[in-house]
């Protein structure tokens, strides 16, 4: 705003001489330097305000006509300029003779309407800003006429440190108190701030901060909010209005959290860009280094993660979802995973297990059940019964090669310590996705792994369920075999043999031979590691015979 440090309004001495005419003993008189004036008793005017022409002039306690002060008239304030005239409609900056506080301008700011009264706060308002309209723009005073600038609460100027928590509003500076809206740049003093242990390398969370605030249309700084819309973008602002950057959660901060709370935890965070951005990643995708409290290895390492926040802004962890018509899974520290990952599913009241949360992922880099190389993963595998596959509790998949991400179906060749394996994974039904248990095209799968007989076993015998997609029901040796009820028919024996007719307990089962090559035979006679001969026809055992 325009504002000008003292009025000298066009009225020149001469002017002001030619309308103040010199009578005997009544009206405008000049002495000692100074105007005064006498009424028709012919007695000195004092503390009066007196009109000649258009102007009005203010004679003080002495009779004198008042120049360059303020004068306070009852409950109202005036201004009269260099030549002794009232102001009107004007800004008039007024040394402050208090300046020695710190807190305090070299001058104050008042304003004086149309009648030559300066603004003021009613004493008896309870309101916590009085605003007046000044040119299209909206101020503040305070019960004396004094500008107001700066955070602003029940009429007065707040100056404290805890000001920016305490005050609603925000009038700009001393130069230009005008009330802000929208988004303002402030610098605040925090004494309760983290320190670098708590969050290292944040430094907007110092003990000084310059924050970014964002003032409503009312003048109102927007406080608790996580999901503001500003031009199309989301926001968020913490209880005191500073406006939310980086990484937040409302939980308490920890790199110790309980693994069966982790997923929980990390759901808690929601990313909000840089201090000079702030925008919320809202039900989208997102790549950036995770915060020191979400992920804390990986923040060590500067290393970065692709995230997906949901629909208000909350990461997605220890789940499967589907995004664009596409599956992805989240880790329990929400980040995206790729490559074979083999999960442990959420169980569900009523005994099922889900087919998009999970409570474990078992795999790459887990002490519990690793498989980075192909030596371990079948020993892995192996670490698990296949039932707990057919149940659904574990489930083998594949989410790409760390380009895409997305999780893939059927035939997949992954290459594990340079050699590439074969996993299929079912492309249809309610575990479409999960490697599958089973023998398909002559070849035996758990948990989407090509599965080979033992080296030192040579063959081993699975028994499948024909009336259910060829699902395992069980893989083990020869002798295992013969002593589980229900799998021998009826057996001979001579001095030199016996010989074992084998049968199933279910008339849609079947029992196969599995070669340490991956495949299931076909027909004729082979010998296992043990020296048991055993017999297919049309890819069905039949007898087995110990010479």
């Amino acid at each position: 705003m325009k504002k000008q440090t003292k009025l000298a309004l066009l009225v020149g001495v001469m002017s002001v001489a030619g309308a103040m005419t010199s009578f005997a003993a009544t009206g405008w008189q000049q002495e000692n330097g100074t105007w005064v004036y006498y009424d028709k008793n012919e007695e000195k005017v004092s503390q009066k305000w007196q009109k000649s022409g258009d102007y009005w002039y203010y004679l003080d306690d002495l009779g004198d006509m008042a120049k360059d002060s303020l004068i306070d008239d009852g409950n109202a304030t005036y201004y009269v300029d260099a030549n002794g005239v009232m102001v009107r409609n004007q800004w008039v900056a007024v040394p402050n003779t208090n300046d020695y506080d710190k807190d305090e301008p070299d001058q104050w700011w008042y304003y004086f309407g149309d009648n030559g009264k300066a603004y003021k706060r009613n004493e008896s308002s309870s309101s916590d800003v009085s605003l007046k309209t000044i040119n299209g723009k909206k101020y503040a005073f305070d019960v004396d006429g004094k500008m107001l600038f700066g955070w602003v609460s029940q009429g007065e100027r707040l100056t404290d440190q805890d000001a920016w928590k305490n005050a609603k509003y925000y009038f700009g500076d001393a130069n230009d108190g005008a009330m802000t809206t929208g988004w303002r740049e402030i610098m605040v003093h925090d004494d309760n701030a983290r320190t670098m242990e708590e969050q290292p390398n944040i430094d907007y969370w110092d003990t000084d901060q310059v924050r970014w605030f964002y003032f409503n249309a009312s003048g109102k700084k927007e406080v608790k909010s996580l999901g503001k819309t500003i031009n199309g973008k989301k926001y968020g602002f913490d209880e005191d209005g500073r406006m939310i950057a980086s990484w937040y959660t409302e939980a308490t901060p920890s790199t110790a959290v309980p693994k069966s709370q982790r997923a929980e935890y990390s759901e808690s965070f929601m990313y909000f860009s840089t201090p000079e951005d702030g925008a919320k990643s809202t039900r989208g995708w997102f790549k950036v280094i995770p915060g020191y409290f979400l992920n804390k290895g990986k923040w060590e390492e500067d290393g970065s993660a692709w995230y997906y926040a949901d629909g208000k802004g909350h990461l997605v962890a220890n789940e499967i979802k589907t995004i664009n018509g596409k599956k992805y899974a989240f880790d329990d520290k929400g980040g995206m995973m790729s490559g074979l990952v083999l999960l442990e599913m959420k169980q569900l009241p009523s005994g099922k297990y889900s087919t998009t949360e999970f409570v474990d992922n078992l795999g790459k880099s887990s002490k519990k059940i690793p498989y980075e190389t192909q030596e371990n993963i079948e020993e892995s595998i192996g670490k698990i019964h296949y039932s707990e596959f057919l149940s659904g509790k574990y489930r083998m998949m594949y989410f790409g090669d760390g380009k895409d991400g997305s999780q893939k179906y059927g035939k997949q060749s992954i290459k594990l310590d340079d050699e590439n394996r074969t996993f299929y994974f079912k492309e249809a039904g309610s575990n479409r996705g999960a490697g599958f248990n089973g023998i398909r095209d002559d070849k035996l799968y758990i948990g989407g792994l090509n599965i080979k007989a033992d080296k030192y076993d040579k063959y081993e015998v699975v028994v499948v369920d024909k009336s259910n997609d060829n699902q395992l029901v069980f893989k083990g040796t020869v002798g295992e075999l013969l002593n589980m009820p229900g799998y021998v028919s009826s057996v001979e024996e001579t001095e030199k043999k016996t010989t074992w007719h084998i049968t199933t307990p279910n008339s849609n089962y079947q029992v196969k031979l599995l070669s340490n090559a991956g495949v299931v035979l076909k027909s004729g006679t082979k010998r296992d590691g043990e020296d048991y001969k055993i017999r297919v026809n049309n890819k069905v055992v039949t007898t087995v015979t110990l010479e």
